[in-house]
């Protein structure tokens, strides 16, 4: 596993090895959907509720149940900071950091901490989870002395929600779920690309980057 999996945040380091996962919490691009999202009190049309995650395709959302899992594809996720104006089908703009293990500094007021990870939702199917905001990074921050585990170079995490807290600032508040990782499983199919997934190997197009949502259907209080 290479070195910059390294847990910065809280320099948690796996006993058994060298190996770590980094993340430095720190005080343009786009991925492929469908979207997953972290609704902290639910979607103002109704149709996600309070403390969830739901999937985003097209002008679509389904809640999802995050109790079963989902497969988080480390080895690629980036960080960044995101600036968003929060209108509806907008793409927010990205600025990507070289890897986890080195958070830039904010490139100015507005901008939040955020991810993109390729995840494995069930049933040979693939969403990215892309989002910004308060209640994500903590909920990763969290995560992330777990990660260190990681038994093999290669094997990813099953993570699924377990809870959600209430994090209140001086002003305003929010809700960060919990995450743990389930077990440790070997990379799926659906999360493998070019020859190792059995596909001939062409020039990808380039995806679209995530549309915006309105701010009120994701985190409710922020850095």
């Amino acid at each position: 596993m290479p070195d910059r999996w390294a847990a910065a945040a809280n320099n948690v380091k796996n006993e058994k090895d060298d190996k770590m996962f980094v993340l430095d919490t720190g005080n343009e691009g786009g991925a492929a959907g469908p979207f997953i999202a972290w609704s902290a009190r639910g979607t103002q049309d109704g149709s996600v509720p309070p403390r969830s995650f739901f999937l985003r395709d097209g002008g679509s959302k389904t809640p999802m149940d995050m109790t079963k899992g989902i497969v988080l594809d480390i080895e690629t996720m980036k960080t960044g900071w995101q600036h968003s104006e929060g209108i509806a089908g907008v793409a927010p703009e990205w600025k990507w950091n070289s890897s986890p293990a080195a958070m830039q500094p904010s490139p100015g007021e507005g901008w939040k901490k955020g991810i993109s990870i390729r995840c494995a939702v069930g049933g040979g199917n693939v969403a990215t989870w892309e989002q910004a905001g308060a209640a994500v990074w903590q909920a990763i921050t969290n995560l992330a002395p777990q990660l260190t585990k990681q038994p093999a170079p290669g094997q990813l995490p099953l993570v699924r929600m377990t809870d959600a807290e209430l994090l209140q600032f001086k002003k305003g508040s929010t809700v960060v779920p919990t995450l743990e990782v389930v077990k440790w499983v070997d990379r799926p199919d659906c999360l493998k690309e070019g020859a190792a997934a059995g596909i001939a190997s062409e020039p990808a197009p380039k995806p679209a980057p995530a549309p915006a949502v309105q701010a009120a259907d994701l985190d409710d209080a922020e850095f």
